[in-house]
């Protein structure tokens, strides 16, 4: 149910649409404006007021999809957002590969200037948070990965979680996929979905693309990549995104038990293929970028 709210008046259409189990979508129609609204049935959430406090840096052409206001009544909270016109970059690479180099070249240069945004100065740090949020993961991971591999996965965090100690605190979106990526006009248009984002290190913001961008388009993550760093990639980044991916082993499988147990055979190919990509994690630059 739609909530009761100053701008969701005069409503000509509402289409509900897909969203996470917790959380209904709906796009709504007025006489005047085009909305995305959500509601999740937690209202004691402050995911939507956590949204709308985010200060991103203007960037030409870019738009993020923040909230315009957010309430609560006694059995939900709610978060309207504008409508953002366009199309996933996910679709728009099946139909259009060659626009792959422009649009992950686009995006790294975008996502730079979302990492401009510092963390509170409240926050524990980042080392401390990643490794306690690992140290979960790792716990509840079971039978979900052969025990030689977390023994070897074991071993390689132990020795190069300490480079995480020096790595900075700042505004990750968290979900950069191919799905909360639009385009305009062949040329990247938004981000969607901070539904997610927390503060941390912005080389973590990476981890997606090992994951699922390569499944689409490699090339696409590969300028990500290069976009971000024009072009001047640091060794150092390489040690510390396979860090991420070999602790991404235990959290995606992890996840996927929890959450989408119809997807855990695809999850377990996805690792299988992540260790392939780092050759048995003895690689720090992944297969998939030098090829």
């Amino acid at each position: 149910m739609l909530p009761d709210h100053p701008l969701l008046i005069d409503i000509d259409s509402v289409k509900r649409l897909a969203g996470r189990s917790h959380q209904a979508v709906w796009s709504v129609k007025t006489t005047t404006a085009h909305y995305i609204v959500k509601v999740v049935t937690d209202p004691s959430s402050r995911q939507f007021e956590r949204e709308a406090t985010l200060m991103i840096p203007k960037q030409q052409g870019i738009a993020h999809a923040l909230p315009l206001a957010t309430g609560r009544t006694a059995t939900t909270a709610y978060g309207i957002y504008p409508y953002l016109p366009g199309r996933t970059v996910q679709s728009v690479l099946l139909e259009s590969p060659e626009l792959a180099p422009r649009l992950g070249q686009e995006t790294g240069k975008a996502l730079k200037h979302i990492h401009e945004v510092p963390a509170p100065s409240v926050m524990t740090s980042w080392h401390v948070r990643c490794q306690a949020k690992h140290d979960r993961y790792r716990a509840a991971v079971h039978d979900l990965l052969a025990p030689e591999w977390v023994d070897r996965l074991d071993r390689f965090i132990g020795e190069r979680i300490p480079l995480l100690e020096t790595r900075p605190n700042r505004l990750q979106h968290d979900d950069v996929h191919l799905g909360n990526l639009l385009v305009e006009n062949g040329h990247l248009s938004a981000f969607l979905d901070y539904g997610n984002h927390d503060y941390g290190d912005p080389w973590h913001d990476f981890v997606k693309c090992g994951l699922f961008q390569v499944e689409t388009s490699p090339v696409f993550a590969r300028r990500m990549i290069e976009g971000y760093f024009e072009k001047q990639v640091p060794k150092r980044f390489w040690e510390i995104y396979s860090l991420y991916m070999a602790m991404v082993v235990f959290s995606a499988l992890v996840w996927a038990k929890r959450f989408d147990v119809d997807g855990m055979e695809a999850m377990q190919r996805r690792i299988q293929r992540i260790i392939r990509d780092h050759d048995g994690f003895q690689l720090e630059m992944p297969l998939w970028y030098e090829t």
